[in-house]
């Protein structure tokens, strides 16, 4: 095996490893928000794009048009998330977070920055700085393979 591949493996491991000790970091907090790790996601992109619709919103968090438009039903049922008919096109339908929904996000990324803020305590900033730098460019490459496999296709 090459040295690339063996360094591939060993990213895969430790990223899953990471991913999971995360997940099983955060995964008590979630239901006191009553909402699911999935859930969350979605609202941290609504977040991010604002006013969004479920077709966008499918395409960032990579599921299922029908996945997406589930998830926001329940947001909405929650008082999370708030549709909006477009008043140019009253066929389009936005979906953004209430103020309720802002909330939860805040709340819960204030606890997750508190927690990830003690352990990066434990490592030199210089370190953090490369990992980070790195991770992205990893993260950039990633996503434009993802976007040139796709080649356009959608999941609708």
């Amino acid at each position: 095996m090459e040295k690339s591949e063996i360094d591939a493996s060993r990213l895969m491991q430790v990223l899953y490893r990471m991913a999971r000790s995360r997940h099983a970091l955060f995964q008590e907090m979630l239901p006191r928000y009553g909402v699911t790790l999935h859930q969350f996601h979605l609202l941290l992109h609504m977040r991010a794009s604002g006013r969004i619709r479920v077709t966008e919103l499918s395409d960032l968090m990579m599921v299922s048009k029908p996945t997406a438009s589930r998830m926001a039903h329940t947001l909405c049922d929650k008082g999370m998330v708030s549709r909006k008919v477009d008043e140019a096109d009253r066929r389009l339908v936005f979906l953004a977070l209430t103020p309720r929904g802002e909330e939860v996000v805040a709340e819960i990324q204030d606890r997750q920055r508190e927690r990830l803020a003690r352990i990066l305590k434990k490592v030199p900033a210089k370190e953090i700085r490369a990992f980070l730098n790195t991770v992205e460019k990893i993260e950039g490459e990633l996503e434009a393979i993802s976007k040139e496999e796709a080649g356009g296709d959608k999941r609708d």
